[in-house]
């Protein structure tokens, strides 16, 4: 984690440099602050508060985020601070996942004081769920006759549905783990579903082992069913 940690580091330290006492948080979250991260797979995932973000204070910070984008990292989630503070209703799964894997590089914990209600969180969890659920289902069916397009569906898509995974974990009660098996493990105990097709895509995400499958292989009728019964358990809570 040293390289992605530094450069994260150094980041924060250029936006202290530009903002200076207007900057309130930066902090590290996502796959990095997991321990999760793999190079050329992960996102490198920052959130940064200012206590204003205005047109002006946005385009004080325009190069440097320029230039974070070109060094292959997604843009910066860049909120006013006030702002931050009144949207955990309506971001549950967000500021939930954020706060159980973050890692403040700069200034205040923006977690302190938040409080996340289990209605909110279960309501945007189905609403979440069944809109992926939708859009996997549109890709399969583009996609069914390409082992390639397929492959890329598959390993590309589930990193959506850990985040929802470990959302439903939540919602139960159960201790979420941070490794991405055990999430799979876990949440395929709770739902009743067979955790083996989200293991081998896992496996194929971190780029160990081929897929190429068909549209009728285990793997990928396996995760489909994985996806609905998890729909399915979420709207009856």
């Amino acid at each position: 984690m040293a390289n992605e940690l530094e450069r994260a580091q150094r980041f924060a330290r250029e936006l202290q440099a530009v903002y200076g006492e207007e900057l309130v948080s930066v902090v590290l979250y996502g796959s990095a602050a997991r321990g999760e991260y793999q190079e050329g797979v992960s996102d490198l995932n920052l959130l940064v508060l200012l206590r204003d973000a205005d047109a002006a204070a946005l385009r004080r910070g325009s190069a440097l985020a320029r230039g974070w984008v070109q060094q292959g990292n997604p843009p910066p989630l860049l909120l006013p601070a006030e702002e931050w503070r009144g949207s955990a209703d309506v971001f549950p799964i967000e500021y939930a996942d954020m706060r159980d894997a973050h890692r403040v590089l700069h200034g205040a914990d923006p977690f302190t004081g938040i409080e996340i209600q289990p209605r909110h969180l279960r309501l945007q969890c189905e609403s979440e769920l069944k809109g992926k659920q939708i859009q996997l289902r549109e890709r399969y069916l583009l996609s069914a006759g390409e082992p390639d397009e397929l492959r890329e569906l598959l390993t590309r898509s589930v990193s959506t549905f850990l985040v929802l995974f470990r959302t439903v974990l939540r919602l139960t009660g159960d201790a979420v783990p941070r490794p991405h098996d055990a999430v799979v493990r876990a949440t395929a105990e709770r739902v009743g579903f067979d955790a083996a097709p989200l293991l081998q895509i896992l496996e194929a995400r971190r780029g160990a082992g081929t897929l190429r499958p068909g549209a009728d292989d285990a793997v990928v009728t396996g995760y489909l069913e994985a996806v609905a019964r998890t729909v399915a358990f979420v709207d009856r809570l």
